[in-house]
């Protein structure tokens, strides 16, 4: 694909989270012109290369072998050989390997072409029904118990919608832990999206929970978890002292309404509430 026969191009190519024809015709027609394609896992990839006859050769490139194939895959775009990127699913790099890949191409002016197409975590937050004008994207929830009780710390005192990703093995108790300190926050669960056993689940976690751990089956699977925000009930409606001492710290330096808003966002606490704790101290 390659025309100046000097630096190659990376393609990174979202390719389908399940059902085999939601893959657009120019990721096809990339996978099938480009010189290698690094994949995170060849037997899912050889799938849907069968599928839609792509010849292209097919390379390993997973989280375990991320670093040590670097070079290789540089060393071809370095030659002027087209290389495209894909995951087991979807678009690669979210929670998925080739960041490393990426970031060295950037830093060697190669160009990096995104092919865009399926993304679980669009798929999900679109049907959600909660609030998109912002929202944290936080990954997979780490394993070690302390870092585990920081990230569910995190998605409890965020005010914008959270986004996570979880296996059927671990989301049970996950749900469980956002219970414990936010039963009543709205969730949506989305499972196996475009597969045959595509489920949703939107209500407060409680009953979201209930469903799930009452289907057959239901926790198997890969899970797309959409939290709404930090309430309005759980947020406080006075401010602390060290937090006062910072206000008036703003309050001296910058217009008082651009305060006001930037210590919402630094305490986690609605502006309006800050303001009642601004009158009462007068």
């Amino acid at each position: 694909m390659n025309e100046n026969n000097k630096l190659g191009t990376l393609y990174i190519v979202a390719t389908p989270i399940g059902n085999q024809s939601d893959i657009s015709f120019r990721a096809l027609e990339t996978l099938s012109k480009v010189d290698v394609c690094a994949a995170e896992d060849t037997r899912k990839a050889m799938i849907l290369f069968n599928y839609y006859q792509i010849s292209t050769k097919l390379i390993s490139y997973h989280k375990y072998s991320e670093h040590n194939k670097l070079d290789y895959f540089i060393n071809q775009l370095k030659k002027g050989k087209d290389v495209a990127l894909i995951s087991d699913a979807g678009t690669p790099l979210i929670s998925d390997p080739g960041y490393s890949l990426v970031k060295k191409a950037r830093q060697l002016f190669i160009n990096v072409i995104p092919i865009p197409g399926s993304s679980s975590l669009t798929a999900a937050v679109s049907v959600s029904g909660l609030p998109l004008n912002r929202f944290t994207f936080y990954g997979f929830p780490p394993r070690q118990v302390k870092s585990k009780k920081e990230f569910i710390n995190s998605i409890y005192e965020n005010i914008n919608t959270s986004v996570v990703f979880e296996s059927g093995k671990r989301i049970e108790s996950f749900l469980k832990s956002l219970i414990a300190l936010s039963p009543q926050r709205e969730v949506f669960v989305a499972r196996e999206i475009t597969k045959e056993h595509e489920s949703f689940y939107f209500g407060k976690i409680n009953k979201v929970l209930n469903e799930l751990t009452s289907q057959k089956y239901s926790l198997k699977g890969e899970f797309v978890i959409v939290i709404g925000g930090k309430l309005e009930l759980e947020i406080p409606d006075f401010i602390s002292k060290d937090q006062e001492m910072i206000l008036k710290i703003l309050l001296k330096n910058m217009k008082k309404n651009e305060a006001l808003s930037l210590a919402s966002k630094v305490f986690g606490i609605n502006k309006n509430s800050i303001y009642k704790s601004l009158l009462k101290e007068k």
